[in-house]
């Protein structure tokens, strides 16, 4: 089904999966830091999942203490996604080869995400009264605990913080190098 429209439809797909797949992830991790729960906007992701999540949790346990259904929501939303643009499409026709490509599609996004939570972490540094705000305090509390080791390892220049850069590369590298060479395992 190769129409004008087969492209522009798997985008608009891909966006509103992505976007309810990063508000899952972000439940996750904001259990996984024990981010602050009083925060508005945590509150608001909260809301926003609870009704997949809690249906899910009723079936599915927290493993090693972690919120499991949270993770698994968002790769079986990856799945669908995959298969509706796989079949909107008309390309894989082997369901097999989805089942590892989802979790990749999330981890992709996982990555986009911390690419992007770790240059809005930095830009907001820069503003000290921006670090008040609530969604840059629940930031903070993502991304500092990533930034940590890295500044452990790094020399003091004075006041210059280099771990934001450091963790963006090595985000890059496995984005570019790694992500590939897993996808690659699926064809």
């Amino acid at each position: 089904m190769e129409t004008n429209l087969t492209q522009p439809m798997v985008l608009l797909l891909r966006m509103v999966v992505d976007i309810a797949i990063i508000f899952l992830l972000l439940r996750f991790f904001l259990q996984a830091a024990r981010a602050d729960f009083y925060n508005p906007i945590t509150q608001s992701i909260v809301r926003l999942t609870n009704p997949l999540l809690e249906p899910l949790r009723r079936v599915i346990p927290p493993v090693a203490g972690q919120d499991a259904a949270s993770l698994l929501a968002a790769v079986l939303l990856a799945l669908l996604f995959l298969f509706l643009a796989y079949t909107i499409t008309g390309g894989v026709s082997a369901f097999l080869p989805l089942l590892w490509l989802a979790p990749m599609h999330v981890l992709e996004v996982m990555l986009d995400m911390l690419f992007w939570g770790i240059i809005i972490h930095a830009v907001l540094s820069w503003f000290p009264n921006a670090q008040r705000a609530p969604a840059a305090r629940m930031l903070d509390q993502l991304i500092t605990p990533l930034l940590r080791p890295i500044r452990r390892l790094l020399p003091d220049l004075g006041g210059i913080d280099l771990s934001p850069l450091a963790l963006l590369l090595l985000v890059q590298m496995i984005k570019l190098m790694v992500l590939p060479v897993l996808v690659g395992l699926a064809l």
